[in-house]
């Protein structure tokens, strides 16, 4: 029998929710139990013998492409791509040649790329000028392997290692300031053997050898997770959406100067626009359209989960701080909830955004959680440790701060006192906070701070232009929230 994951299991409105197609036989085998369809594990093919697991398909090649980067090698190896489209070669491989080519104009050293970016840390090796004033504490020439072998110094890359390759953008040339020096990225994954076919690509990112395995195959997903809203005028075409995914999403700074590290050409750079986008992609995918419409937006907005949770537990933060860092969680927990994977759900638990004390750090995970909170009594007499102006009549209250967590002195009562409550953060995060709802996530995120807030902020916001940055989103909203 295929069980809903144990994280989920303490939620009647996941239990109800998380029911199989129509056309799927339903089995009552006790009371109150459903025993739903069988289903591959995460890991479908464990318990197959070698010959039995099917394999991607791979070809003999001296290069490897993606998006305009060409990987080149001292000799023909097996190639292919997983389900995303990225390459990957088994390797060792030697590569003698990476296209564009990294080169040194004037000041700035441009086209470059890392092994495992470390998302622990702010040090690269992609530009020289990323960060602007920034930049020379930040990038490490070290860590750019592309000069040696522009060098002619050919890269031996291991099974198990990712090799991170940027093009520069040009239009940055001359930039002092802080300004998005990366146009694309795009990542060679090398493994010790073929991998099974439709198999998602583990993180790019420096992470524990287990989690540079493939873990996770297409077929693993479990499209019963999925809730079937209908759809509102204004959505955009599921299929044609699905671009917004295509590219790296380069997303492994622990700050938020990383919004200057995302690639023109595949990702917004400011947090709410990033946010945006993947609210767009959470309703989509929870929309009553075909399934083979959905596919590809399905599997990048999958393989984007795997991605940030890999940054997760390697280090990364997305703290909150204005309209900065929102958007990574709920992708992590859709991907855990369609690859029945415990320990991507259990994130709200192991990584919670909390501020315990007056003095002294808070932790901050995600954007969102370290933003949102209850008023508390935090002294007699005193809420929230004196900061914001609250008083007795606000506690209990689902409330937002410009970065709660790191600084509560910066919390403010007034609903019009910080602009950044109306322009950047939960008129971006109902598109997937919605979506959270309608699929049982609300008991996973645990952060019920952020689910109440984002009610108040809709009841209480009437102005258009910023009640719902996608405006369909807003429609959504007002249409399924009563539901769920």
């Amino acid at each position: 029998m295929d069980e809903l994951p144990r994280a989920l299991l303490g939620s009647t409105r996941a239990r109800r929710r998380y029911s199989p197609w129509p056309m799927l036989t339903i089995v009552l085998v006790a009371t109150f139990a459903i025993a739903l369809p069988q289903q591959p594990a995460a890991s479908g093919d464990a318990g197959k013998p070698p010959d039995a697991v099917q394999r991607a398909a791979a070809r003999e090649l001296d290069r490897a492409e993606r998006h305009g980067i060409t990987w080149r090698f001292d000799a023909a190896r097996p190639v292919g791509t997983f389900c995303n489209g990225d390459p990957w070669v088994v390797g060792p491989v030697r590569i003698v040649a990476i296209d564009p080519k990294c080169a040194t104009v004037g000041d700035r050293t441009c086209n470059g790329a890392t092994v495992d970016p470390d998302p622990a840390q702010m040090k690269h090796g992609y530009d020289s000028l990323l960060f602007g004033q920034w930049s020379k504490e930040n990038y490490d020439e070290r860590r750019n392997v592309a000069l040696a072998v522009a060098r002619g110094e050919p890269l031996l890359l291991q099974p198990g290692q990712s090799l991170v390759s940027v093009i520069s953008n040009p239009g940055a040339a001359g930039a002092s300031g802080p300004v998005p020096h990366l146009q694309l990225a795009a990542v060679l994954t090398c493994l010790p053997e073929v991998p099974r076919d439709g198999a998602f690509r583990p993180p790019y990112c420096k992470a524990a050898a287990a989690d540079k395995t493939v873990r996770f195959c297409e077929a693993d997903l479990d499209l019963r997770a999925l809730a079937q809203l209908q759809p509102v005028e204004g959505m955009p075409d599921v299929r044609e959406f699905a671009a917004t995914f295509d590219k790296l999403w380069l997303d492994h700074f622990p700050s938020w100067l990383g919004r200057f590290a995302h690639p023109t050409a595949a990702m917004k750079d400011y947090g709410r626009d990033l946010a945006a986008d993947v609210g767009s992609a959470a309703l989509l995918l929870n929309t009553d359209l075909p399934q083979q419409h959905k596919r590809d937006l399905l599997v990048r907005f999958v393989q984007f989960g795997i991605d940030t949770y890999g940054c997760l537990k390697s280090g990364c933060r997305w703290s909150g701080n204005g309209g900065h860092a929102s958007g990574r969680k709920f992708p992590i927990l859709f991907a855990g909830l369609l690859l029945h994977d415990e320990a991507m759900l259990a994130i709200g638990r192991a990584y919670p955004s909390e501020r315990t004390q007056r003095d002294g750090p808070g932790t901050a995970f995600f954007g969102e959680d370290s933003q949102t909170f209850v008023v508390q009594e935090t002294a007699p007499g005193e809420f929230n440790w004196g900061c914001g102006g609250y008083t007795k009549d606000h506690a209990g209250l689902a409330e937002w701060g410009f970065m709660h967590t790191d600084d509560p002195r910066k919390d403010d009562a007034s609903w019009d006192g910080n602009d950044y409550r109306r322009c950047c953060t939960a008129c971006c995060w109902l598109g997937y906070c919605l979506a959270a709802r309608a699929m049982g996530l609300v008991e996973a995120w645990h952060h019920d701070a952020f689910f109440g807030y984002v009610d108040r902020y809709l009841q209480n916001e009437h102005r258009p232009e910023w009640r719902a940055w996608v405006k369909w989103h807003g429609a959504m909203w007002d249409r399924e929230r009563s539901k769920y």
